[in-house]
Parts: C-alpha cells; sequence; structure tokens
C-alpha cells in the first residue's frame, strides 16, 4: 500500500507536521500497522533567530545539510489482524501525539534538531575521510 496522508498539523513554532499512513498487507488477514510522521524544517529560518550563539555560520551548515532538514519518525505495529487495523493505528497516532506534540512545537526544537543533524552529518564525513585515507 502506497502512503496516505491521514493529517497535517500546524505546530505553535510555524511548522507543519504530516502524519501518514503507511500500512501495508503482509500475509492472510495479517497487517503491517504503520504510522509515518514527517515536517520539513528550513534550516536558515530556524537559525536566524539566535544565530550569534551558533559556533559555526548558517552559510556552513546550508553547504552541509542543504535548505532543508526532514525530520521524520516511524512507528508500528506487526502482525495485526484485519479487523483491528483501524484501532491499531488510531492507538499509534494517539500515542505519538500525546507523547511527543508538544516536544515538536516547542520553539527551540528546529534550531536543536538542526544542530544535532549538522553535527551527525559532520562526524560521518569525518569517519568517512578517515576511512579513505586508511
Amino acid at each position: 500500500m502506497k502512503e496516505k496522508l491521514i493529517k497535517t498539523i500546524d505546530l505553535e513554532n510555524g511548522l507543519q507536521l504530516n502524519l501518514y499512513d503507511g500500512s501495508r498487507k503482509l500475509v492472510g488477514d495479517r497487517w503491517l500497522v504503520s504510522l509515518i510522521v514527517r515536517m520539513d524544517i528550513p534550516v536558515t529560518e530556524a537559525l536566524k533567530k539566535d544565530s550569534r550563539q551558533l559556533t559555526e555560520s548558517i552559510g556552513e551548515i546550508t553547504d552541509v545539510l542543504g535548505d532543508s532538514v526532514l525530520f521524520e519518525m516511524k512507528r508500528e505495529k506487526i502482525f495485526i489482524d484485519k479487523t483491528k487495523k483501524e484501532t491499531a493505528f488510531k492507538e499509534l497516532c494517539d500515542m505519538f501525539l500525546n507523547s511527543s506534540l508538544n516536544y515538536l512545537s516547542k520553539e527551540i526544537f528546529p534550531k536543536q534538531y538542526i544542530l544535532k543533524t549538522y553535527k551527525e552529518e559532520v562526524k560521518k564525513s569525518l569517519l568517512n575521510a578517515s576511512r579513505d585515507e586508511g
């Protein structure tokens, strides 16, 4: 089954959170119930505020990450009976929204996520460079 956009939520920090149903049939009447959450975070916009506190320039960060960073999270339940598929998907959505929505809505989240992703990418490229030398 192809992913289907279920809901779009406008967050307090100006970002848009998209919830997708990525569920698919496994075998017989059994399903993999899958919630996929995605959000595009514009790098420059998120870093403009308090840019003096950055150790790297916004330009250095966009050189590594590009103009936007994709936040993606998946929640899944495996081998769910066809008759319980909708209920299982609703439970995944409710659990995600109850546990993560406040955090993702915080004003500081976009900047923190971008900086975390930037550090991971720099570390990855340094590791790859050291492997290539060795």
